[in-house]
């Protein structure tokens, strides 16, 4: 038999569901976008730690408080190594320097000391301290050093310093340097205005207590990671995991109320072997652990999938690989600032 006629209307349910669930969608999606920033308003960076690093690549000072200057802590990796050809040293190639620990410096100079590594028996020699009296461009010619792909001015801090590290890390042609008073080094323009001594290329280094914890979890085999081995300058928590990925910002208040220092969090950090060194032994993880398992799930080619604020930056074909823990900051000031652990701040999204 013949069907019968439609019932009225019945060609637009289809259409009419379609709107509705494209309303309940838009609805839902709403709700998980107000409730992240109901959230995210709730986030108050707390600093847990400070590290001031003397010497780039030698172990650290953990400090309650640190004047922040333009060039981030400071006392902050003023002080470098480089070989015969003035190309800096670290640990990628002398996991060693984890185990040479300097007093923060005094305005006249540094004191070289070298520790024994955990477990270690006593009775090893150790080198004697070197006080390292302070060679400016009033003593001595600056010389360029490179950091990476930056040229900076650097003073020889004599022979006495360069003999000591010899002997200590068993290389050759190691030479103590101190950035010059006068040099001036920039950042990458591309993430904004600033300068630092030799630190990689920012002055400061953020890493979050939630994400190390996280890591940890996803680690086996192998003790938990300290914030120490990323060597960070400003290690905080009262976030979740991963959320200083899309942190546009953290700033710190003075106690009488203005904001005194802003750190853009501008360029995720690419991790590299020294985070399978143990700082406490001067050794390598043999298995590389930590590296592995960041590349894992914290790899440029993975993040980019979520990433928001920074996902331009991980759709490079170069970053695909690369492994990401810590976010890189510049430093606006407005007048002077003092940072200290328990501090807490304001996140900026």
């Amino acid at each position: 038999p013949a069907a019968g006629p439609a019932a009225p209307g019945s060609g637009r349910w289809p259409w009419r569901a379609a709107a509705a669930a494209a309303t309940l969608g838009a609805s839902w999606f709403g709700f998980w976008a107000l409730r992240r920033r109901w959230l995210r308003r709730l986030v108050r960076p707390r600093i847990e730690a400070l590290f001031v690093y003397p010497i780039k690549g030698c172990r650290g000072h953990a400090v309650p408080s640190a004047e922040l200057t333009a060039w981030g802590l400071r006392d902050d990796r003023l002080y470098m190594l480089v070989s015969a050809k003035g190309n800096f040293i670290s640990q990628r190639t002398l996991p060693r320097m984890s185990l040479v620990h300097p007093d923060l410096p005094k305005p006249d100079g540094i004191m070289l000391r070298a520790v024994r590594p955990e477990g270690a028996s006593p009775s090893g020699r150790l080198p004697a301290p070197l006080w390292v009296p302070r060679v400016d461009e009033a003593k001595a010619a600056p010389r360029q050093v490179t950091v990476w792909d930056d040229t900076v001015l650097g003073v020889d801090q004599g022979d006495a310093a360069a003999n000591w590290f010899q002997a200590f890390l068993g290389k050759e042609g190691v030479r103590l340097v101190r950035v010059a008073r006068h040099a001036r080094r920039a950042t990458d323009p591309k993430y904004g205005v600033g300068e630092t001594a030799f630190a990689d290329g920012f002055p400061v280094l953020v890493t979050t207590q939630a994400s190390l914890d996280d890591l940890n979890n996803r680690l086996r085999g192998c003790a938990p990671r300290r914030c120490e081995h990323f060597r960070p300058n400003i290690h905080i928590s009262g976030c979740g995991a991963w959320e200083e990925d899309e942190m546009r910002a953290v700033s710190f208040v003075s106690d009488t109320g203005p904001t005194a220092a802003r750190l853009p969090l501008v360029k995720p950090c690419s991790r590299c072997s020294i985070t399978t060194v143990d700082p406490a032994t001067g050794e390598r993880d043999g298995g590389g652990e930590t590296l592995r398992v960041l590349q894992d799930f914290r790899a440029g080619g993975r993040l980019r999938r979520s990433a928001r604020l920074h996902k331009a930056y991980y759709s490079a074909a170069k970053r695909a690989k690369e492994a990401y823990f810590g976010q890189n900051a510049l430093v606006e000031l407005s007048g002077s600032a003092v940072l200290s652990v328990g501090d807490c701040g304001k996140a900026e999204w």
